[in-house]
């Protein structure tokens, strides 16, 4: 496993967690801010190297010609 992916899946695994103690806690204010900020830091970072990996997905297709060829990996939901 890549060291960026396994920094990926700590951060996911971290920002759950953060979101159990906010939602569980009592805890005061201060605390639950900091959290708050340690989350949303958290959740930029993945979402950023989210953003860095799709940029490099290609798909292979076949054209209506049979041929394969390569395009830009379209995010679900985007149509051409």
């Amino acid at each position: 496993m890549s060291k960026e992916r396994f920094d990926f899946e700590e951060n996911i695994k971290r920002l759950d967690e953060i979101i159990a103690a906010i939602e569980a806690s009592d805890a005061p204010l201060e605390v639950s801010l900091a959290l708050y900020k340690e989350g949303m830091a958290l959740a930029a970072n993945c979402a950023q190297k989210l953003a860095d990996v799709e940029q490099e997905v290609e798909l292979l297709t076949k054209n209506a010609a049979g041929m394969t060829e390569r395009r830009d990996f379209a995010p679900m939901g985007d149509d051409e």
